[in-house]
């Protein structure tokens, strides 16, 4: 018995040890703040809690009455015939809002020159233009300096708020060079851009003073050809591509003996003539059109991958094709010859991809 009062006793200490300390009452707290506070604090602090609950309140006020007269506002344009018409714009590459777009929004029905219903920039805040108008069919279109414009939108506005969302495609800036291959002077040459659909995307002009020249292109076309011509120059095409900032296109003078037949693509390791060597092959083609006397040889050059046996079959396999190309285009077969040199003539050592890639060339010799 004396055992289980000894158990009783020790398990009421230990309880009454071991019992945690518990956190006051948060609302004990604060009373206990307020009795420390003064008077004169007690009113500042009431005071503030008063001037918030008012301000929240106005503000409150002032959202529901802006509500409501939009809500009117909206429900007036309905019933005119006149609800509004929203159209945004933003960057299609980063997704941000792009301001300061020039929108046009006309009827699709109007005179040519009508005035357009909508003809302004977006906003700065949300990259939008906004306007009453009357239901119907409308084109909407969108440009901004620096960016491609956008495609023109059909769209059908209800008797209802609408909206359309235009996105912009920016520009690449891209310079090259015109120069002579000879003495790398800047030359005077007319020059024409075409995507790689064979659309006309620019035309102008080279000086003999400023080599440079800049143009805009659209990095989602896989390449642009550079079609260069220049007096007493021989005729040159190159591939541009839009991700690639700078690129240089080399004139040969025409008192030359020969010239490096520029973009003339194979497949790899055959002697299979790729379709984007197409615009090369038309220039070649003009170039002895041109020249009805002019007679040609065609030198084919390899790189030192592979035996010298397989190297010297490609190269005559490929000059045949060239030959071939420009035979179907009715140039008579008499004035071409041609010449597989293999790997045998390197104008720089085969110690690099990029120095190989040069090697690899079709050269076109004047007898």
């Amino acid at each position: 018995m004396k055992q289980f009062w000894l158990i009783v006793l020790a398990f009421f200490t230990l309880t009454i040890i071991g019992e945690p300390v518990c956190a006051a009452p948060k609302d004990q707290v604060s009373q206990s703040t307020q009795k420390k506070l003064s008077p004169a604090q007690k009113k500042r602090e009431a005071a503030k809690r008063k001037a918030a609950k008012a301000k929240a309140a106005k503000k409150a006020k002032i959202e529901k009455q802006r509500a409501a007269k939009a809500k009117a506002a909206k429900k007036q344009r309905i019933k005119e015939g006149k609800p509004l018409f929203y159209v945004y714009s933003y960057d299609l590459q980063t997704g941000e809002r792009l301001p300061a777009t020039h929108i046009t929004v006309q009827d699709v029905n109007a005179r040519p020159n009508k005035k357009p219903k909508i003809n302004k920039a977006t906003d700065a805040k949300r990259a939008r233009v906004s306007k009453g108008l009357p239901a119907g069919k409308y084109w909407v279109h969108a440009a901004k300096i620096g960016y491609f414009p956008a495609d023109t939108i059909y769209f059908n506005h209800k008797e209802d708020e609408d909206s359309v969302v235009v996105a912009l495609y920016p520009e690449t800036r891209v310079t090259f060079t015109v120069t002579d291959s000879l003495t790398s002077r800047p030359v005077s040459a007319n020059i024409i851009v075409r995507a790689a659909t064979g659309q006309r995307t620019l035309q102008t002009t080279s000086d003999s003073i400023h080599a440079t020249l800049a143009m805009l292109l659209d990095d989602r076309i896989p390449y642009y050809t550079v079609h260069a011509t220049a007096i007493d120059y021989f005729p040159r095409v190159d591939t541009v591509r839009a991700h690639v900032p700078y690129a240089g296109v080399l004139m040969s003078p025409k008192e030359i003996k020969s010239f490096v037949l520029h973009n003339i693509y194979f497949a790899t390791g055959k002697t299979r003539i790729l379709p984007s060597s197409e615009a090369a092959l038309n220039e070649l083609y003009q170039f002895l059109t041109a020249r009805p006397n002019q007679r040609i040889r065609i030198v084919g050059h390899t790189d030192n991958i592979g035996s010298d046996r397989s190297n010297q079959i490609l190269s005559e396999g490929r000059c045949k094709e060239v030959r071939q190309a420009m035979i179907d285009r009715g140039i008579t077969p008499g004035r071409i010859e041609i010449d597989g040199r293999g790997e045998r003539d390197p104008i720089v050592p085969n110690n690099s991809d990029e120095n190989r890639q040069m090697n690899r060339r079709v050269e076109i010799v004047l007898l």
